[in-house]
């Protein structure tokens, strides 16, 4: 599971610094990180579409969405793994 979350993190990195710069192809980032997302943590990562709400693509970046939903992935499946 911890490569899901490294692959999170570059999602994530990849957003905060080049992300800005897909600016004149609206949402083009919010594609790319919620299809990584989706595969990676299914219907999960559909929570990834939450960042189209910034349509200035300014504050969204700094909101790390992808790797909130691996450390949500992460925490329940140490859950199931314990019961």
């Amino acid at each position: 599971m911890w490569w899901k979350l490294l692959i999170a993190i570059a999602v994530d990195g990849f957003d905060f610094t080049i992300g800005r710069f897909l600016f004149p192809f609206p949402y083009a980032g919010e594609l790319v990180g919620t299809t990584v997302s989706v595969i990676l943590f299914g219907w999960k990562g559909l929570f990834y579409l939450l960042e189209a709400i910034d349509p200035t693509e300014q504050f969204d970046a700094f909101v790390p969405t992808c790797t909130i939903i691996a450390l949500a992935a992460m925490r329940e499946e140490r859950a199931k793994a314990r019961a």
